[in-house]
């Protein structure tokens, strides 16, 4: 009997529902992204360093971290653990190792981060996705009602974190806070500075300040929010999977009260936090104590309360050409999420066309629009002759040791 050899998912395995919500959430962390690539990045924390905000742009900051701050990026890691354990229960299956076939397709997502990280944009999740993503293949074996338990344990250890940086902070001499404070507080010289670095810049110069950042991002970061944060929401992922939420096995009514319940929940607190942080003039001290706390402890509500409304409009058979627009570019996510970043590094930076710091928040709104909408297209389009991305396809390939097959035989119709 020949031994079976592993391979990529077939198109009639594919479950639509994690596609769409896929290219849902990966079009949605663009509302983050496009502000990091195109603004001073002390203006993420506190918009004010920027100066007074228009009440277009105080809209728009509103907007954006009401409804999307933080909840794409959550509904983004939920569907890498549910993907990993398909990834992983399909070999299975098979009787191979899949396990050892994850762990290798980590390490090959590892190395993609890292060149994405140091050379395209600082704010790449691939590493940390890509580390998480071994640890949590050791916990997706444990019953569902003990990956819960662990998810609301690892959910509230990053709001810890915050309130004693806020605490360290309030606790510090005068002189040490001034000079810890440079980087959310910076002057008008520092700022012009950073403008002018991503404007006119070498691409060296820009390398050196990304690689700086990135050991924030990579170190800072990761011990402070991503292992924690993330690994919940893999695991989380998980549950919702097995218990069918994900594959959009749930009635109707289900989904409905999901969208509801989480998306109003999730953006009254969320909205109550900007009240609090706006009318504290988003002072450093109350921002990590509280002000942020509230938008980080609502997300998972507004997160799930989207998955609830996608998967609805999914099972209502309405809005085809926004679904298959969405499906498309969950396909093709891999290909897409580093897209973003070139196509972001060509508008933005000095090797580019240079426009970094020359759009309001509100103006951003419509590049990032026109993204959507470019991404969706040729998606579309690219999936009528091929069956994965080329990023897929590469990645595939170095996983499984073998060349997938790329273009289709015939045009598809794509449904």
């Amino acid at each position: 009997m020949q031994k079976p050899h592993p391979a990529p998912t077939a198109l009639k395995e594919r479950i639509r529902s994690l596609d769409i919500l896929r290219g849902f959430a990966l079009l949605g962390i663009l509302f983050i992204n496009i502000q990091l690539f195109s603004l001073p990045n002390a203006s993420f924390a506190n918009p004010l360093v920027l100066g007074e905000m228009s009440s277009l742009d105080h809209f728009s900051y509103w907007f954006v971290h009401v409804f999307a701050e933080l909840k794409f990026m959550t509904i983004f890691s939920i569907l890498f653990g549910a993907g990993m354990l398909l990834f992983v229960n399909r070999l299975a299956e098979k009787e191979m190792d899949g396990a050892k076939i994850h762990i290798r397709r980590m390490m090959w997502l590892l190395l993609f981060g890292m060149i994405h990280a140091y050379f395209i944009w600082f704010g790449d999740i691939l590493v940390a996705y890509s580390i998480i993503g071994l640890i949590v293949l050791l916990m997706r074996k444990m019953k569902d009602a003990w990956k819960l338990v662990l998810v609301v344990f690892l959910y509230f250890i990053p709001m810890l974190f915050f309130y004693a940086v806020g605490g360290f902070f309030q606790t510090m001499p005068e002189s040490m806070l001034e000079e810890s404070m440079a980087e959310m507080l910076p002057s008008a010289e520092a700022l012009a500075a950073e403008i002018e670095l991503y404007q006119n810049g070498s691409w060296f110069e820009i390398f050196i300040k990304r690689a700086e950042l990135n050991i924030n991002y990579q170190v800072g970061s990761f011990f402070m929010l991503s292992i924690w944060r993330t690994t919940g929401m893999m695991l989380l992922g998980m549950v919702l999977l097995n218990q069918g939420i994900l594959s959009a096995k749930k009635t109707k009514l289900f989904y409905t009260i999901l969208a509801v319940l989480g998306i109003g929940v999730g953006a009254i607190i969320s909205h109550f936090g900007v009240q609090e942080m706006s009318e504290h003039r988003w002072e450093v001290i109350h921002y990590f104590k509280y002000g942020y706390q509230y938008n980080y402890f609502s997300s998972i509500f507004t997160s799930l309360g989207y998955i609830g409304l996608i998967i609805l409009i999914y099972q209502l058979n309405v809005l085809k050409f926004l679904m298959k627009g969405l499906e498309a570019v969950g396909r093709l996510a891999f290909t897409n999420y580093l897209c973003q970043s070139v196509i972001c590094s060509i508008i933005f930076y000095s090797y580019g066309f240079g426009l970094f710091g020359e759009f309001t928040r509100f103006e951003l709104l419509f590049w990032m629009i026109g993204i959507w909408i470019f991404q969706m297209a040729s998606s579309y389009i690219w999936l009528k002759y091929y069956r994965m991305g080329p990023l897929e396809w590469l990645w595939r390939y170095l996983t499984y040791k073998e060349k997938p097959q790329l273009r289709l035989s015939v045009k598809s119709s794509f449904r």
